[in-house]
């Protein structure tokens, strides 16, 4: 079924196809039909969280905040202890021990690719910290 916006724009391009390129005939007739359509994603007042889902988001976003922080900076010696804490607890071991892998992944590959010496000692430091990371809390 065609719309009737879409029926407007296609009676108009019919006689004027011959002058314009087919790329451009196709686009704008695809842009004018996606325009006329009902937005997909609406905002209604039942989908609004309750203060412990709102509270538990929270100290997600915390954790992550402070995981990211540890992961950055390997200098500071409680950023293994902080991601040992948040990494043994059983309902984020999956997500943190994944983040942790792809890191040092990710890591490895500069420290790979680096020539730079004061930079190579940064990411072995990281890396160390990473390697360290992952194993305690597969131990733990």
């Amino acid at each position: 079924m065609i719309r009737a916006s879409a029926k407007t724009v296609t009676a108009f391009l019919l006689p004027i196809a011959c002058l314009l390129p087919l790329q451009t005939l196709a686009a704008v007739s695809i842009t004018s039909y996606l325009s006329a359509q009902e937005p997909v994603f609406t905002t209604s007042k039942s989908t609004s969280l309750s203060e412990e889902q709102k509270s538990e988001e929270y100290r997600i976003g915390v954790m992550v905040k402070a995981l990211s922080a540890a992961i950055t900076s390997p200098a500071e010696p409680e950023s293994l202890e902080i991601i040992t804490r948040y990494g043994t607890d059983s309902r984020y071991y999956v997500m943190i021990r994944g983040w942790l892998v792809q890191e040092l992944s990710g890591v490895q590959s500069q420290l790979d690719a680096n020539r730079n010496d004061k930079a190579k000692e940064q990411l072995i430091e990281r890396v160390a910290l990473l390697s360290k990371a992952i194993r305690r809390i597969d131990l733990e």
